[in-house]
C-alpha cells in the first residue's frame, strides 16, 4: 500500500512539474532565473527520484527476464542456426532445379519448333506437288512458328509445408552512378539516404567551416544542468 501511495505522489509531482514547464517563457533575467530554478530544483531532482523508484523494480525484473532469455536461447539459438542452414540448402536446391527445369523447357520448346518447321516443310512440298505457286509455298515455309511446348514435368516433388516466395532486393554497385541519376532527375531523391552520423561527425570537426555540397552546418546547443 505504501509503494502505491509513493507512486501516486510521484505521478502527481510529475504532473505539477509538467504544468509548470508548459508555462515557462523567458523574456528577461527574472524569468530566466525562474526557468533555471525549475530545471535545477524540481525537474532534474524529480527525474532522479522517479528513476530510483523504478530501479528497485527494474533491476530484479530485468535479471529475471535475462535469466529466462538465456535459458530460452540455449535451445533456440542452435535451432535458429539449424533452420537457417537447412533453408539455405533448400533454397540452393530449389534454384538449381529451377535452372534445370528452365533448360528442359527450353529444349522442349526447341524440339516443338523443330517439329513444327518439319511439318511445314512437308506441307510446302505437298503444296508444291499439288500445283501451288512459289509465293504460296514460301508463305507456308516462312510463316511465324506459333507452337508452344507443353510444360515439362517438375524435376522433384516439393514437400508439403515447404514453400518459397520471391523476395527481390536491390544491391547498389555504383553509388556515384546512382547519385548522377538523381542529379539528372532520372530517379527520386529518396533512393539514397544521407549518412547523418558521418555528416554530424564531420560537422563536429569542421564546425562553421563545414563545406559539403548540399549541406549546411548548424549548432544545436545542448543545455545541461546539475541539481543543487
Amino acid at each position: 500500500m505504501q509503494v502505491i501511495e509513493q507512486e501516486q505522489e510521484l505521478k502527481q509531482e510529475a504532473l505539477t512539474v509538467a504544468q509548470q514547464a508548459a508555462l515557462v517563457r523567458i523574456v528577461d533575467q527574472p524569468s530566466y532565473d525562474v526557468a533555471a530554478k525549475l530545471l535545477l530544483e524540481q525537474i532534474i531532482p524529480f527525474r532522479t527520484k522517479w528513476k530510483n523508484y523504478w530501479e528497485t523494480l527494474r533491476i530484479p525484473a530485468y535479471a529475471a527476464y535475462k535469466g529466462i532469455m538465456d535459458k530460452f536461447n540455449e535451445g533456440d539459438k542452435p535451432a535458429e542456426a539449424a533452420e537457417r542452414t537447412v533453408k539455405a540448402e533448400i533454397r540452393r536446391w530449389d534454384d538449381q532445379q529451377a535452372r534445370i527445369q528452365q533448360e528442359l523447357q527450353r529444349k522442349a520448346q526447341e524440339e516443338a519448333e523443330a517439329r513444327e518447321r518439319e511439318e511445314r516443310l512437308k506441307a510446302a512440298v505437298l503444296a508444291e506437288q499439288s500445283g501451288a505457286t512459289a509465293a504460296e509455298v514460301d508463305a507456308i515455309v516462312e510463316s511465324p512458328v506459333a507452337v508452344v511446348a507443353a510444360p515439362v514435368e517438375p524435376t522433384y516433388q516439393r514437400a508439403g509445408g515447404v514453400s518459397g516466395r520471391d523476395n527481390w532486393k536491390c544491391r547498389v554497385t555504383d553509388v556515384k552512378a546512382l547519385c548522377k541519376a538523381i542529379a539528372a532527375g532520372k530517379v527520386p531523391v529518396n533512393y539514397i539516404i544521407p549518412n547523418e552520423s558521418v555528416l554530424n561527425a564531420r560537422a563536429k570537426a569542421d564546425r562553421e567551416t563545414l563545406n559539403i555540397p548540399g549541406c549546411v552546418p548548424y549548432n544545436e546547443r545542448i543545455i545541461a544542468g546539475r541539481s543543487r
